[in-house]
């Protein structure tokens, strides 16, 4: 399975994805992306991903994806 970081416009990372499972940096789930969408843990759409850009649902980009680590290389 691999790891992406959640970076924001900043590039300060926020969070991560590991599968199809979004935590914060405690390490606490927050979310689940269903295809192209990030939904938080009540079901509600939160973020729509377009190649590596994380955009709100009004389509402005707040961040994006890092580069794809597998567990074998941590």
């Amino acid at each position: 399975m691999s790891t992406r970081g959640i970076y924001n416009r900043d590039g300060e990372v926020f969070g991560y994805v590991e599968g199809t499972r979004l935590y914060d940096l405690n390490g606490n789930q927050t979310g689940v992306v269903h295809g192209r969408t990030v939904y938080d843990l009540l079901g509600n759409r939160h973020w729509i991903i377009n190649r590596d850009a994380l955009l709100d649902v009004s389509g402005r980009v707040i961040g994006y994806l890092g580069e794809s680590v597998s567990q074998a290389h941590r």
